[in-house]
């Protein structure tokens, strides 16, 4: 009996703390629906682990398991309230977790969808043709182009007929051929197209992608100059969930069975990139009334071999298609419209994607943001430029503080952080067109902020923004990410500090993908952001990758930004960025 009481006890406690931070209401009455109260998707409770819960019990059937990305929590649907109330009265505070978490229940009326709804019109210009090819004839392609490369387990691996594919600059050099040409084997596929009505040149470069389940290839679009209207790719051995990303925000997931021909033009070409995530199962996505829907249940994935073919071409490209076009040379610094685009594409809409997962990566301050903050006097008003998930807003009453965040999905988790402490509050807030009035701030902090804008003129609005918004007299601290790891955490000793093979151009600019984890060997570059799930307590089985842009710092670079309109009054370096704390005069 007193077992059973500790129990409701705790079942009462998660019901309040799910109702207060995440909306969830509870109820004591059975329904078909359970939530599990302490784990989910960031504590690595899988389907699995689920599906052996219910194995116990033959009689119960769970229709859904649904987690949300980032969360704790998560919900299941039975068939009927006889299955659920069996399942809880068999598991609450019973069953365990792997990790050994012992895990909490309540009966809720509604769980969120386990569906996301694209309603965004495939790529204009793009074509799946499924079943190009027969199985006999797929199990040929394969033979003559399945390879293994000892050396290259980690990667996926990659071949290439006519010219070599350059990955760090997405391009071929004409002027060394190879030896082996597209194999005659090919000619079928150009003379089928043709009797399908797509018009294409004969492709004269191809490159064999294999990968294995768990690889797959960042967000690009193929360099506009060095090929021509037309790419094709025909798929073997797998299926796979091909993401189609617009500049505009649109996003279209596209299933591409094992034996189509993918063809590309126009927009598909030139006006949107795409990517394969690394995961090992694919989310199954369904059609419905014209709109793509995906599901909450998901396929394994196979080894997958890819052939990419293209016609190469000299001279710029003369598409109208300006955003990604590498056209327009950008050896110096970039014009304000396209690092307007490139902060869209590879800042804000990267974070509103990952907000959930990085905040419960951020909990603590940093040592000198935290010694830097205790210095602030009572009375004064504070501004938290950049807030994230509001980690660094003091649990004070004696000072006015505001967090300002573009994100709004971070906004929401900064506004759980600091919904119980008096004198704060959050804003919506761009750093570069804030709203707040000249010379409101004694006192400002902005972390980790001024390196994801994207051109100097862009970074050094930042700074004249801080300048405005501070009272004669009034201190900030600044800080950026350091080009130099060597004197940080972050390197990891075991990877090889090498020039990354991955490049994403955009508007005439190449962006290196940066490996993780490894010395930067270049000032502007974009760094994936890797959803993981923790399990055992380990980090494990990544899903999706997201690429968000950086510019890091040299030394010195920082306080000459911030001259003159700011004093520079202390600069260091501390665990991989540089820091300024500087003075308004």
């Amino acid at each position: 009996m007193e077992k059973l009481k500790q129990i409701n006890r705790k079942c009462k406690r998660f019901s309040a703390r799910l109702k207060t931070s995440k909306g969830v209401l509870c109820v004591e009455k059975p329904t078909t629906n359970i939530v599990l109260c302490n784990v989910g998707q960031a504590t690595g409770f899988l389907k699995e682990d689920a599906n052996n819960l219910q194995q116990e019990l033959p009689t119960v059937n769970i229709l859904k398991y649904i987690a949300e990305k980032g969360e704790s929590h998560s919900f299941l649907v039975f068939t009927d309230v006889k299955s659920s109330q069996l399942f809880y009265e068999a598991h609450n505070g019973k069953a365990k977790a792997m990790n050994g978490t012992l895990i909490y229940m309540n009966y809720v009326e509604e769980v969120p969808s386990d569906e996301i709804l694209c309603t965004a019109d495939p790529p204009k210009g793009l074509q799946i043709i499924p079943n190009f090819i027969t199985i006999e004839e797929e199990i040929a392609f394969i033979t003559l182009f399945d390879w293994m490369d000892e050396s290259n387990l980690k990667n996926r691996q990659v071949k290439h007929y006519g010219y070599e594919f350059r990955y760090g600059s997405n391009d071929v050099d004409l002027n060394t051929p190879l030896d082996e040409k597209i194999p005659s084997q090919c000619d079928i596929l150009w003379e089928r197209l043709r009797a399908q009505g797509i018009a294409i040149n004969v492709p004269d470069q191809l490159t064999v992608n294999k990968y294995l389940p768990g690889q797959g290839i960042p967000s690009h679009v193929d360099r506009h100059s060095p090929f021509g209207d037309t790419i094709l790719s025909l798929s073997l051995g797998s299926d796979v969930v091909m993401d189609w990303k617009h500049h505009s925000n649109k996003y279209v997931p596209i299933v591409v069975p094992a034996r189509s021909m993918l063809v590309m033009q126009e927009e598909a070409r030139y006006d949107w990139q795409h990517a394969i995530q690394p995961r090992t199962r694919d989310p199954i996505v369904q059609t419905r009334k014209h709109e793509r829907v995906i599901t909450g249940d998901t396929r394994p994935r196979d080894t997958r071999i890819s052939l990419t073919f293209r016609k190469t071409r000299e001279g710029p490209c003369e598409c109208s298609y300006n955003i990604l076009c590498d056209r327009f040379k950008n050896d110096g610094e970039i014009d304000n419209v396209l690092a307007s685009h490139l902060e869209e594409l590879h800042v804000h809409q990267v974070y509103e994607q990952i907000a959930g997962h990085f905040s419960t990566t951020r909990h603590k301050r940093w040592p000198r943001v935290d010694e830097f903050l205790q210095s602030v006097p009572s009375g004064a008003v504070l501004l938290d430029l950049g807030a994230g998930n509001g980690k660094n807003i003091l649990n004070r009453n004696d000072i006015l503080q505001i967090a300002g965040e573009r994100s709004a999905g971070l906004l929401l988790e900064c506004s759980a952080h600091t919904r119980a402490i008096s004198g704060s509050d959050c804003v919506r807030l761009d750093l570069l067109h804030s709203p707040l009035r000249d010379a409101c701030a004694d006192v400002i902090i902005c972390i980790a902020v001024i390196h994801h804008f994207c051109s100097e003129a862009r970074r050094k609005q930042s700074i004249l923004t801080i300048a405005r918004l501070l009272r004669p007299g009034g201190v900030a601290l600044i800080t950026v990410w350091a080009k130099d790891q060597t004197k940080s955490n972050y390197l990891d000793t075991n990877k090889e500090n090498r020039d990354t093979d991955l490049v994403t151009t955009i508007g005439g600019v190449n962006l290196p993908i940066h490996e993780n984890r490894t010395q930067f060997q270049h000032s502007d570059l974009l760094v994936p952001w890797k959803l993981r799930q923790i399990r055992d307590k380990k980090l494990t089985k990544t899903s999706d990758t997201f690429l968000r842009y950086y510019h890091v710092f040299e030394d010195g670079e920082l306080d000459d930004l911030c001259k003159p309109e700011l004093e520079i009054q202390n600069s260091f370096y501390e665990e991989g960025n540089w820091c300024v704390v500087c003075k308004k005069l």
